[in-house]
């Protein structure tokens, strides 16, 4: 319980410099600007197999002088008919959210701090849900007009939930670990139209390590719609014995709108 307690009380501290954005005097003097991507895709497959396949995704970034805002939300929901029972039955079912502050200095603000949240549920991945927080140092190695490269490390917690219930929060049955996490992350722009991004993240703990990759190529039809062809590796060292497997990879084709 105490340990509950702790991380609840680390999600607080992280989102609490937030409070100083609004009050900062250098970004109140100009708009509050934010990228924001919505990301849908759906799959609909008849014939000899029958499956219905819907992702979602949305992307929010602001980049302030001092201070960077990232979150991210994912779900992923996949209908397949049982030959059978000739009735649908849910093959996959995901939802992941993550919220990352980085608190710039320096002169050229390339060295950050950076807090994170993440929270996981994928019911067909053995656990309930995997939920964690993190803080360290980031910098950023490359920053030109094409290329950019952040590398992350620092330490974290980690809550692996193993009890099969409904609810998104509770759990009876528990995994709680200390975890170091490292990432790195990627941008190319390839053209005025096209560019190249891999997000990879690694959180390391004494039973289970936990990796999670994603790369995408991202083509502009026009100034507010992509395409985007994104693949993304998610990894557990540990899993619980009930036959699940260790990796899960997915690929899709996405229609992206930009705000």
């Amino acid at each position: 319980m105490m340990r509950k307690q702790c991380f609840v009380l680390a999600c607080a501290l992280a989102a609490g410099p937030t409070l100083s954005h609004a009050q900062e005097s250098e970004e109140a003097a100009k708009p509050r600007g934010w990228d924001i991507e919505l990301e849908g895709s759906y799959l609909l497959k008849s014939g000899n197999t029958r499956s219905q396949n819907l992702a979602a995704a949305a992307n929010l970034t602001h980049d302030g002088r001092v201070w960077r805002h990232t979150g991210k939300m994912e779900a992923v929901n996949e209908m397949s008919r049982n030959d059978d029972t000739r009735e649908d039955e849910r093959t996959a079912e995901r939802y992941y959210g993550s919220y990352k502050l980085d608190r710039k200095f320096g002169d050229l603000g390339r060295n950050y701090i950076f807090n994170i949240v993440t929270y996981d549920k994928d019911n067909f991945s053995g656990y309930h849900y995997q939920a964690s927080y993190a803080i360290g140092l980031g910098r950023r190695f490359l920053d030109t007009e094409t290329h950019t490269l952040d590398l992350e490390a620092g330490p974290g917690y980690r809550v692996d939930c193993l009890d099969p219930s409904d609810s998104y929060t509770s759990c009876e049955d528990t995994e709680e670990s200390l975890i170091g996490r490292f990432a790195a992350k990627y941008e190319w722009k390839i053209s005025e139209t096209a560019s190249f991004k891999e997000d990879f993240t690694t959180e390391v703990g004494d039973e289970n390590t936990v990796v999670r990759a994603e790369t995408s190529l991202t083509s502009k039809i026009n100034d507010h719609f992509s395409l985007r062809l994104s693949h993304l590796l998610k990894r557990n060292s540990k899993v619980p014995d009930d036959g699940s497997h260790r990796s899960d990879q997915e690929t899709r084709v996405s229609v992206v709108y930009t705000f």
